[in-house]
């Protein structure tokens, strides 16, 4: 009886764990669009960022400021 009892808290086990893992795998994948979308939103800021600049420039007959590259 030792090994069947073994064996279905093993299975019970392997259960849980796939339970766990397929839980994950969907926060995961949340976590991956949230990440898309922030991706989005920075490149629309970037784009406002350097028109903000390029506008100014124009407007106070500057040079243009050194832009920060990385």
């Amino acid at each position: 009886m030792s090994i069947l009892g073994d064996a279905m808290r093993t299975i019970e086990s392997v259960v849980l764990l796939r339970s766990k893992v397929e839980r994950l795998d969907e926060e995961l994948a949340a976590t991956n669009n949230e990440v898309r979308n922030m991706f989005g939103v920075l490149l629309q800021m970037d784009r406002r960022i350097v028109r903000l600049e390029t506008l100014e420039e124009m407007r106070t007959g500057v040079r243009p400021f050194p832009k920060i590259e990385g």
